[in-house]
């Protein structure tokens, strides 16, 4: 009957902290500063997906910037050129870098200046694998640094 019930209570607090951990889970964030009248920044991230499933990034907003995209940085006959994406696959347990140099959220035209030490917020939007009709969003605040 002991071991019944202590088994019982493991299963619970197993399901328990499976539950309470976020299922994308957001770190080092932060955004290029640029010139002062710069018309485009770049922010970076590295998202971990805690799922089961691949979570898809679909896409990204600012009330600070008329638009945000997720772009790729690729190299092309030796020049760098940036190529929007549609959507950002995380593989299931897995780990994206939004870094310099790859895939990166490219922030267009900012409402007002922004500078070093400034916080950007950022709405991603993204749907898991079984559902792609759910979508969930998520905020990112993102501090300005100088590169």
């Amino acid at each position: 009957m002991y071991k019944s019930i202590l088994l019982t209570l493991i299963v619970l607090l197993t399901a328990c902290q499976k539950t309470g951990q976020e299922s994308l889970l957001i770190e080092d964030a932060w955004v290029r500063e640029a010139p002062p009248n710069a018309s485009m920044l770049a922010g970076y991230v590295t998202l971990t997906n805690n799922t089961e499933e691949v979570l898809t990034l679909t896409s990204a907003a600012s009330k600070q910037f008329n638009h945000v995209e997720i772009h790729r940085t690729v190299v092309e006959n030796g020049v760098a050129k940036m190529r929007h994406q549609k959507e950002l696959p995380i593989p299931a347990g897995e780990s994206v870098k939004l870094e310099p140099g790859g895939y990166h959220f490219m922030l267009m035209h900012p409402e007002s200046a922004v500078k070093a030490d400034d916080e950007v917020l950022i709405t991603v939007r993204f749907h898991q694998a079984d559902d792609p009709n759910a979508t969930q969003e998520l905020d990112i605040v993102m501090p300005v640094k100088k590169p």
